[in-house]
This record gives C-alpha cells, sequence and structure tokens, in this order.
C-alpha cells in the first residue's frame, strides 16, 4: 500500500465549515444523525428551546455543506487517494502540499508566480507527479469562469519544479490534471500536462521509467511533508 501524508485539501477546507465534532469526511451523516437525534431528545423550557436552536444550527451546517463546491472537491480527491493507496509502498502520496517560494518568477511572460496550493504530488522511483483534481459537473465545467485548470495545474507544477532545484538539480516534475468525470480534455496549449482519469492514473504512474533512486526518493519527501497543509 502507498503512504499518505495529510488530508485532501478540500476535506480540511470543508471541515472548517462544519461542527468541531466532525474530525473526518466520513464523519459528516453520523454526526449529523446525532445532533438530530440530540433534537428530538431535548425537553420543554426557555433552555432547552435554546439547546434545540443550537442544534438545529448545526444540522444546517451540514445542509450547506453539501451545496458547498468543497463538498464535491472532497469527494473527487478521496476517490484519487483510494485509487492510489493500491500502489505500493514506494509510491508517497502528499495531500493538501502549499509551497511558497522567496520570490516572484516569470510565467507566460509575466513575473506574476510566487506560490501554488497542490491537490496531491505523488513522489516514487518513477519521479515526481503534480496532481489537480477536478470533480467537475459538466455544467460546471462549461459555466466556470476562473482560472482555467490547464494553467493552474501548470503553475502549481512550475512552482513544484523551482522548490525542488535546490534538493536536486535539473528534477523533472510531471503535471497532471485528473478529470474524475472524464469532461476535460487535452489542451495543446498546455503541452505539459496531462489529462488523466481515476481509472487510468495507477496505470499512468507505473508505466513511466525510474528516475529517481531510493535515497532521492527519501529526501525529496522529507523536504515535501513539511509543505502539508494542517
Amino acid at each position: 500500500m502507498a503512504i499518505i501524508y495529510g488530508m485532501a485539501d478540500s476535506e480540511k477546507n470543508l471541515l472548517k465549515k462544519l461542527p468541531g465534532e466532525v474530525r473526518n469526511y466520513e464523519d459528516m451523516d453520523r454526526v449529523k444523525r446525532d445532533f438530530e437525534n440530540k433534537i428530538k431528545q431535548v425537553d420543554d423550557g426557555f433552555f432547552a428551546g435554546l439547546k434545540k436552536w443550537n442544534y438545529k444550527r448545526q444540522v444546517k451546517k451540514f445542509d450547506r455543506a453539501r451545496e458547498n463546491p468543497l463538498h464535491a472537491g472532497t469527494r473527487g480527491e478521496n476517490k484519487v487517494i483510494e485509487e492510489l493507496l493500491k500502489l505500493d509502498e514506494h509510491y508517497h502520496i502528499l495531500c493538501g502540499v502549499r509551497i511558497e517560494l522567496p520570490y516572484y518568477v516569470w510565467y507566460n511572460g509575466q513575473k506574476n508566480l510566487k506560490s501554488a496550493q497542490m491537490d496531491l504530488v505523488v513522489v516514487c522511483p518513477k519521479g515526481v507527479f503534480m496532481i489537480e483534481v477536478k470533480n467537475w459537473s459538466n455544467d460546471y465545467a462549461k459555466n466556470y469562469d476562473g482560472l482555467n485548470p490547464y494553467e493552474q495545474t501548470d503553475r502549481a507544477g512550475r512552482v513544484l519544479w523551482i522548490a525542488l532545484q535546490d534538493i536536486i538539480k535539473n528534477i523533472r516534475v510531471t503535471n497532471v490534471l485528473l478529470s474524475i468525470q472524464g469532461n476535460i480534455s487535452y489542451n495543446e496549449r498546455y503541452r505539459a500536462v496531462f489529462v488523466s482519469s481515476l481509472n487510468r492514473i495507477n496505470q499512468f504512474l507505473e508505466k513511466r521509467q525510474d528516475a529517481l533512486s531510493p535515497r532521492e526518493v527519501k529526501i525529496i519527501v522529507d523536504e515535501l511533508k513539511y509543505y502539508v497543509t494542517r
């Protein structure tokens, strides 16, 4: 089984919007039921009414969370993590990696790139892979007007590559845009961005040629562990 570090970034942000009793995504339904049961058990009276009001307020947080894009993002990233965990122990999966460079660097003719948030970084003998996960519905993908996912992936991979240059010179970072629903196609304008899917990602990684020694893998993992967000 692959080795995992941290938790999906979408999940961490989603949990911030939920009661403290929720420790992970799988806890959501159980904790919501607990609050719903508490509502039924509260007696009549002024102070009991305040308790009931508070419990109902907590339940509404779950309803709002399910409508938040972070909920779909969490499901998507966790599916990818579950798939990657099927790989052997030579694969290290770092979740929610955030890197800020000490200076701005050039990107597309502008000195405008300094930091990036990465969904997943896989380090293994096959190399270093920066994976951006998108669990977008067809409607969301069609109407999305933010930073395009190809550029987002490319920018994050560039930051990661620069950060690792001080560790291993001329190391290669492979950028992967992973579409859970398979509705994102390869874009020739971003040739450094590979587009993959949930059922192809492990094969994509395993078929690459070995590029790193066990010692280099350990050095890179030890460095990147400090960038995993809490």
